[in-house]
């Protein structure tokens, strides 16, 4: 069967080895003679990326691929629950999104506030921002190396997670947050809408009102703005929807460009880390038919968006609310596109 080149230069690049770190225009070039072997390249959550960089790929590389053709080598796909988190310099998790996608086609995308006062396993109380950071220097304290600090860090960030929702998290995508600037570019701008004119007294960084296309710069700033907007984080998740959604617009317009896989793979590749025992070929079985429009979006209940802490302002959450919602998930949130944001 004739099978159209980019996706055949996709399934190529889901089969190249990530600890080999490719150079993306090699594979994108050279792999059609390469033997297929199992994967565990983080390119297709990178790709999925497009924001919190997993997500928007996750469903919308696959349907790159033929939907009459098998994802050949996988096992029959199951629900899976995913926790995706953007990760400043400093291991501060920036953006938290736990993510559900069904064999019944259903995707649904719960925000949890970065500012959440929630219980660390092992640690106390705390921002849900800091999980990730005290699992990783207790690991450090303790000699472990690099990487095994690191995923002891994810672990940390993914125990305070079950624990406050009451769900199992079966991977996860750790995502730098810088993949949103480089990504912005790849994209040549992302489009938003802003109901008012805002000014970040932090970095600087201004936006007008109304509708505005984002460069490389002004996507991160856009992403991280708090200070000046009147709900701060809830409103940066606000943000951070509204992007996600556009950006995949603007991904689906372009994946029949090999050009822009390249650069896509390479964004990912330097910026994206998974559990190791994510089969991300199985993952694509799964939500290859997944539509972005009827991707659900929303976030977690909260009680009162701001508490006094020993570490400064914090969000407040019911955990019971936040456990019937996520255990909601499929029918929680929208899949109405978002109009301007704050």
């Amino acid at each position: 069967m004739t099978t159209d080149p980019t996706e055949q230069l996709i399934r190529s690049a889901l089969h190249a080895e990530a600890d080999r770190r490719p150079d993306p225009r090699v594979v994108l070039a050279g792999l059609r003679q390469a033997q297929p072997r199992r994967n565990r390249t983080p390119l297709l959550v990178v790709a999925a990326a497009a924001v919190v960089a997993v997500a928007v790929a996750a469903v919308l590389v696959p349907r790159m691929l033929q939907r009459s053709a098998p994802v050949v080598g996988t096992a029959p796909a199951t629900d899976q629950t995913v926790l995706l988190a953007g990760m400043d310099d400093y291991d501060t998790a920036d953006s938290i999104v736990l993510g559900r996608f069904g064999r019944d086609g259903v995707a649904a995308l719960a925000s949890i506030p970065r500012d959440s006062l929630v219980d660390i396993p092992g640690f106390g109380q705390g921002k849900l921002s800091s999980a990730y950071s005290r699992g990783k220097e207790a690991a450090q304290q303790q000699g472990r190396d690099e990487n095994a600090a690191a995923e002891a860090g994810a672990r940390t960030l993914v125990d305070t997670v079950q624990q406050l929702t009451g769900a199992h998290v079966d991977h996860y995508a750790l995502v730098g947050m810088a993949a949103f600037g480089r990504l912005t570019h790849v994209l040549q701008g992302v489009p938003v809408c802003l109901r008012a004119a805002t000014h970040d007294p932090r970095t600087g960084a201004s936006f007008p009102a109304g509708e505005q296309v984002l460069d490389e710069t002004q996507a991160l700033a856009f992403l991280r703005q708090r200070a000046g907007l009147a709900n701060g984080d809830l409103d940066r998740i606000a943000r951070l929807h509204a992007y996600l959604r556009s950006a995949a617009d603007k991904v689906t317009g372009a994946l029949g460009n090999p050009a822009f896989v390249s650069a896509l793979i390479s964004t990912v590749q330097n910026n994206v880390r998974i559990d190791p025992g994510w089969d991300l070929l199985s993952f694509a079985a799964l939500v290859r038919d997944i539509r972005p429009a009827d991707l659900r979006i929303g976030t977690v209940p909260i009680t009162s968006p701001h508490l006094d802490t020993p570490n400064g302002a914090a969000i407040g959450l019911a955990p019971g609310e936040v456990r019937t919602f996520v255990a909601n998930l499929p029918h929680s949130g929208t899949s109405a596109p978002d109009s301007c944001v704050n």
